[in-house]
């Protein structure tokens, strides 16, 4: 913002008093608004009363201030004074709910927020770019704020010209502070979020303001950017890639691009669509894998249609496979963590896998503790805290800070033929991130739905550290141990046994499914066998009385035949 942020604010109010004042009652801003109150209410609830007393959680974290125009807007949010839970708190997704009912008197309650933000957030306060007053965090304000006033007009026969005007002057500064500050720099899902913000502007405006020429040249760009030639996410989490879903339900029901742009976009949001299918579960939520987590996101049920997923689907450039039937499913990662230029949410959960069986899922990724740099989010993203093989001590991703990524592996499927004989419906990978420590990783996975699971590793290399998977189970799941490892949730009972290798019982795990939420899992692992360089291991899951575990020669002949691909 430079070194004078007073006479900075004086060029962007101005740029802003340029902009035509939006319309609330617009019919493309009625159609998108749906899209964003399906998303806040999945954040906030439906029950917007504690917004009125001044009441909000905050990426599951509760926070009272006494009343709504008492909000402490530069006080301390917890976990180092992180800026993640004020920017929440500045999103201001909660007024999308609140002014959905239609209440008198709620309009007051976010003029009065707003003024608390504008007042406690000088342009020339420290670290006010970095968490209020950014253009990520500016889109997301004005989205929800444009969105919010249209579902009041929608819910209320009272009109309120003056908040309303308040309301919509803050949307221009916002508009305004977004063009003048577009994130260039990261790129990806926050530059995508500063064009669709511009562009619910313009469905409130009628159209493309002056000096918006340039949207949809850039919106073309981006998308080529964000959205992979299979409808996958480039930043490869499941969870980022609903919530882009959403941004494209938005851009398709703006209004304001010519038919070329508007088919472009309604064809990636359908191939989206596709992809979710991929990264799902039977629950009809997503996989956790790299920065996902639940609750952030509508559940992908509510997103795309279940009924018709085919026993596998794969995503070869996101670098996602989804075997199964009914509820038993394997979601595999065997792609990049994440782009090149842009990796920051990534985890190093090389050929991890999640699980369902009776569609109650069964392995499961760690997800997402925190975003504060610290141990805690260096444990979560490290290797054995997923269930990939890996080398104790050795990371295949090089991570510093919250979202930094230097030296990383990159995984890819394996498609032989060759290993098609061993079962039905199977899927492979292997990755290169130990080729530093002189090694070779791959995995093999078979299903039988209904019935046993089965998961192949193979290291190879003269590797000097210890080897094994670590695997998360949730105590939703009751564990038993005596002759045979199992775990039983309501008529579904799934054994767990080593044919190659051994196994071990950890004893008590965590993971986090909600963001910041310790959930407690059972932990359990496999240590390979050596057979020369090679280090193998086969973890057999049954859940079926018929299910018969492959024979010892036919698992050798898979190690072979794995390790050759």
């Amino acid at each position: 913002m430079g070194l004078f942020p007073n006479a900075t604010r004086k060029r962007i109010v101005r740029a802003a008093n340029a902009l035509p004042m939006p319309r609330a009652d617009t019919v493309e801003l009625q159609a998108l608004a749906k899209f964003v109150l399906l998303l806040q209410r999945t954040v906030h609830g439906d029950d917007p009363s504690g917004v009125r007393v001044g009441k909000f959680s905050l990426l599951n974290q509760d926070f009272e201030f006494g009343s709504a125009d008492q909000i402490s807007w530069r006080g301390e949010f917890h976990e180092g004074n992180n800026p993640l839970r004020r920017m929440n708190l500045a999103y201001m997704g909660y007024v999308v709910p609140l002014l959905a009912e239609g209440k008198e008197g709620d309009l007051d309650i976010v003029c009065g927020i707003l003024d608390g933000l504008e007042e406690q957030n000088p342009w020339s306060a420290p670290g006010v770019f970095r968490d209020v007053w950014n253009a990520y965090t500016a889109s997301h304000r004005m989205i929800n704020l444009l969105s919010g006033l249209s579902l009041f007009r929608q819910a209320s026969a009272t009109p309120d010209a003056k908040n309303e005007t308040r309301i919509l002057e803050h949307v221009r500064l916002c508009t305004a502070f977004i063009r003048e500050n577009l994130e260039r720099d990261l790129q990806y899902n926050h530059l995508l979020k500063n064009y669709v913000a511009l562009t619910v502007f313009s469905a409130a405006a009628g159209g493309l303001p002056s000096g918006f020429e340039f949207l949809p040249k850039a919106l073309r760009k981006s998308v080529a950017q964000n959205i992979l030639p299979d409808g996958g996410h480039a930043e490869r989490c499941p969870m980022y890639h609903v919530l882009s879903i959403l941004d494209f339900e938005v851009l398709c029901a703006s209004g304001v691009f010519d038919d070329q742009l508007a088919i472009l976009l309604a064809d990636t949001k359908s191939a989206m669509a596709h992809a979710l299918l991929v990264m799902s579960h039977p629950d009809g939520d997503v996989a956790l894998f790299n920065d996902s987590w639940i609750g952030e996101a509508p559940p992908a049920a509510q997103v795309v249609d279940f009924d018709k997923t085919p026993e596998t689907i794969r995503l070869p450039e996101a670098g996602y496979v989804r075997l199964g039937r009914d509820g038993d499913v394997v979601i595999f990662d065997c792609g990049l963590c994440g782009p090149d230029d842009n990796p920051g949410h990534a985890h190093a959960d090389f050929l991890s896998v999640e699980t369902s069986v009776g569609g109650h899922r069964l392995i499961v990724d760690p997800a997402i503790p925190t975003y504060t740099a610290g141990e805690l989010r260096d444990v979560s993203r490290s290797a054995a805290s997923h269930n990939g093989p890996h080398l104790a001590g050795v990371e295949p991703i090089e991570f510093w800070k919250s979202f930094r990524v230097g030296r990383r592996g990159r995984a890819v499927e394996l498609t032989s033929e060759a290993l098609a004989e061993f079962a039905p419906i199977w899927c492979a990978g292997r990755h290169d991130g130990y080729a530093h420590v002189g090694g070779d990783t791959r995995r093999y996975i078979a299903l039988w739905p209904g019935a046993a699971m089965l998961i192949c590793d193979v290291m190879q290399g003269n590797l000097t550290a210890e080897c094994m998977s670590n695997f998360l189970v949730p105590q939703t799941w009751e564990q038993t141990a005596t002759d045979v490892l199992s775990f039983s949730q309501n008529d579904d009972t799934v054994s767990v046994e080593a044919l190659v290798g051994e196994l071990s019982v950890r004893g008590a795990g965590r993971y986090w499914p909600r963001f910041g939420v310790e959930t407690p899992a059972h932990n359990f692992s496999i240590s390979p066998a050596e057979n020369g360089e090679r280090r193998q291991s086969a973890l057999w899951l049954s859940w079926s009385d018929t299910a018969a575990p492959p024979k010892s020669e036919d698992l050798s002949g898979l190690f072979d035949t794995l390790s050759a691909c």
